[in-house]
């Protein structure tokens, strides 16, 4: 029985939509959920280097991040260029021009989308034109029309040239092993790749290196949808579906974890792990400043659980236990 709340990337059985054609493996793992968050998440694996892109363009609205899981991409963003590999992300704003070009066999890159119903307001009515209509979408005033059609707009862009730079001065990417900020707790390293800043205030996604004993319970019932996505190690996820059943299951490499609204659940790390918090809809940023401040002055709300939760819930972290049994 398939569990709804699993997605096994690499289980054409798992995704929500699968094709192999014109050098590129895709997968759909899920659709856009709702009006606000539109986390369509999908994967794009090119078979041979260079002959397939991703050209030069923008977007007038919503953004991406791009997770390289294998291979590698040289990439373009606002004209600078750099390469991308295992373990790299990438976030795109509105009017940041971006590319992507794969140098290595079976290079894949993972795109999570914000904003964008890639699937609905793109992909379908191109399939459905090119199958019906041949030669209609390759008319340049049809192709033009297309592209602003939806409230979508993709601006296609003349191709840079600039060579390799470093990577500190492409503000968009996030290095593997590195984030914006950096928080060290008892069984937890936590990096934030997108910050709150960069999605207007939805949502924050961090990366978590988590030792064997580490959890987090969310025994309560919240109008959030949360996504993770398991890069290395195990994860054992139990989910409430009624009031005397739980879904018990292992989540490892190469799965995403995806928990819609209402249902309670908890994860324990049993092998050492790295995982994207895709979905935090918590000012987890400010949290950590808040209490890696408060600390630091041995102030009393950070003396007792009580007082420790409510700081949580000040800043929209509604988890209702979280430690590291070493």
């Amino acid at each position: 029985m398939k569990n709804e709340f699993l997605i096994r990337m690499d289980v054409p059985e798992d995704c929500v939509r699968v094709s192999d054609s014109a050098g590129i493996y895709y997968r759909l793992f899920h659709e856009p959920v709702t009006g606000l968050l539109k986390n369509e998440i999908d994967c794009m694996q090119f078979h041979v280097p260079e002959e397939k892109t991703i050209e030069y363009h923008e977007h007038t609205f919503g953004s991406e991040t791009f997770f390289v899981s294998q291979g590698r991409f040289f990439c373009y963003c606002m004209g600078r260029g750099f390469t991308m590999g295992p373990g790299d992300v990438f976030h795109i704003q509105p009017w940041m021009g971006h590319s992507f070009t794969p140098i290595e066999p079976e290079s894949r890159l993972n795109i999570m989308f914000m904003g964008i119903d890639q699937q609905a307001a793109i992909t379908k009515p191109w399939q459905h034109i090119v199958k019906n209509f041949p030669g209609v979408y390759e008319e340049p005033a049809f192709n033009e029309a297309f592209h602003t059609a939806y409230g979508y707009n993709t601006k296609r862009r003349t191709v840079p040239t600039a060579p390799e730079e470093p990577a500190e001065l492409v503000t968009q990417l996030r290095r593997s092993g590195m984030g914006l900020r950096e928080h060290n707790f008892d069984g937890i390293k936590m990096q934030l790749k997108v910050a709150l800043y960069e999605t207007g205030g939805v949502k924050e996604v961090w990366e978590y290196f988590m030792k064997p004993g580490f959890f987090c319970d969310w025994d309560n019932f919240l109008p959030e949808y949360r996504v993770f996505y398991v890069t290395e190690g195990k994860v054992r996820c139990k989910v409430k579906t009624s009031a005397t059943e739980t879904l018990d299951f292992i989540a490892e490499k190469e799965n995403i974890v995806f928990i819609p609204p209402y249902n309670p659940f908890r994860f324990e790390v049993v092998e050492e792990a790295r995982m994207y918090d895709m979905d935090c809809s918590a000012r987890l940023q400010d949290l950590c400043e808040e209490i890696e401040a408060l600390r630091s002055r041995n102030s009393p709300k950070v003396a007792d659980r009580e007082s420790t939760y409510a700081v949580f819930k000040a800043y929209g972290f509604n988890c209702t236990d979280v430690g590291y049994d070493k």
